[in-house]
């Protein structure tokens, strides 16, 4: 499916009108059957399901803007858009009826939490001060299958969790990630992580926490992949600081697959909380 701005020729551009209101939108999805977030030619997205629905309510083209971008196969228990919609349409007249009305159009993989409007100076990208992830992995020989869209099923014998967070607090703090991200083009790596843990929830499952003001491409599942190596006694805690050190995309190792990764909330300044 692809979203407004793809062809679609009903409605009028927001862009050319500046009797508009801005509107912040979180939202939650299950990203097994997504081409990740970002809207795509012919690929089935959540920026295209949204944009698509949203261009229903507004009658318009409305692109939207959102904190970050989630891969194919990634899913978000909080993630916020924001747009730019027509004063008088239906979206902005009654946003509690136009919650209920969205949510109903993404269909059953999107859930949209709220709808609300917010000043003009409101960015849902660079508004942004702290993004929060989690990867699920599962530790037991045999795992339940609800948890096979979030959780990486590794198997057993149960990982080193102590070593695990040992080894993560070497890449708390700003430093040229190289070694855990996916370069585009001559974007800079240096990146900082506020916080990084590492906890057993309950027997067979175990749980990385992120939070930080901004991650690039396949960072925290490239972290998530060096760690279970630690886990799994393979490395020692130590090599997590050697790793981060070579800001070599090679020295990392594994990459943990997507589908264990959950965008689980941003933050915001004052207006945006």
């Amino acid at each position: 499916m692809t979203g407004p701005r793809n062809g679609r020729t009903a409605g009028r551009d927001v862009a050319h009108s500046h009797d508009v209101v801005r509107v912040r939108i979180d939202l939650a999805y299950d990203g097994a059957g997504f081409r990740g977030f970002a809207r795509q030619p012919d690929q089935h997205t959540v920026q295209g399901v949204l944009e698509t629905a949203l261009a229903r309510l507004t009658g318009a083209v409305t692109p939207t803007v959102c904190a970050g971008r989630t891969d194919a196969g990634v899913h978000a228990t909080r993630q916020t858009v924001h747009l730019d919609a027509p004063r008088d349409c239906r979206l902005i007249s009654d946003l509690t009826r136009a919650r209920a009305a969205l949510d109903a159009m993404c269909g059953p993989t999107v859930t949209i939490w709220s709808i609300r409007r917010v000043p003009a100076s409101f960015d849902a990208r660079f508004s942004a001060t702290l993004r929060r992830y989690r990867y699920r992995l599962c530790d037991r020989e045999a795992m339940a299958p609800l948890w096979r869209h979030d959780t990486w099923h590794i198997g057993g014998p149960p990982l080193a969790v102590d070593a695990m967070h040992a080894g993560a607090q070497s890449l708390t703090g700003e430093h040229d990630f190289s070694s855990f991200c996916r370069r585009r083009g001559d974007q800079h790596l240096i990146r900082r992580i506020d916080t990084l843990a590492v906890r057993r929830l309950r027997a067979g499952l175990v749980v990385i926490d992120l939070a930080g003001p901004a991650f690039c491409h396949q960072m925290v599942r490239s972290i998530t992949g060096c760690l279970v190596a630690v886990g799994r006694q393979r490395r020692p805690a130590s090599w997590t600081r050697d790793v981060l050190a070579a800001r070599d995309r090679q020295a990392v190792g594994q990459v943990a697959p997507p589908h264990g990764l959950t965008l689980t909330g941003v933050s915001y300044a004052a207006q945006g909380r």
